[in-house]
């Protein structure tokens, strides 16, 4: 008897396709982030198809964006931490809540912009240290057409 076994559905859902993923932590105070957040995530996950290289299949971006109930207050990458076997290379950032109360979804979206792009730099410098090939050029090439189109300007938007 021939059996043919695939992977479970589960499985194929939580491998990762050569691309880069953004997370966030939040607070229940932040209502002004996660349309943008999630609008910016859509964006990375239509634009920005490695494979960037065969020792890492994702490039996850992790926000930490700061309120009332704990503040994220730093700026720059912090945590950057490489899994080898899971193939891939995971960056916090914190978004302090200085950049998005009191201020325009235009100022959110240019900060929101600025730091995902200061996290993958961040990430490609340390796959530069360890010596691992990397398309970098072709990421940030993906990620600047990313970064026009969120930055284009929307109508309605809050200024």
């Amino acid at each position: 008897m021939n059996r043919v076994t695939t992977e479970p559905k589960y499985l194929k859902m939580t491998q990762a396709i050569h691309t880069i993923t953004l997370g966030m932590q939040t607070s229940a105070d932040d209502n002004r982030t996660g349309e943008h957040v999630i609008e910016l995530r859509k964006l990375l996950a239509t634009h920005c198809k490695g494979p960037y290289s065969e020792e890492v299949m994702e490039f996850a971006v992790v926000l930490r964006i700061g309120g009332n109930m704990q503040e994220f207050d730093t700026e720059g990458c912090e945590r950057i931490r490489r899994n080898r076997n899971g193939k891939y290379i995971t960056v916090d950032l914190a978004f302090p809540s200085r950049r998005w109360r009191g201020v325009g979804d235009e100022d959110i979206r240019k900060y929101l912009a600025e730091v995902v792009e200061t996290g993958l730099l961040c990430c490609l410098q340390r796959l530069q240290k360890d010596k691992t090939q990397v398309q970098s050029s072709k990421l940030m090439s993906d990620f600047a057409s990313v970064k026009h189109l969120f930055l284009e300007p929307r109508p309605n938007a809050e200024k």
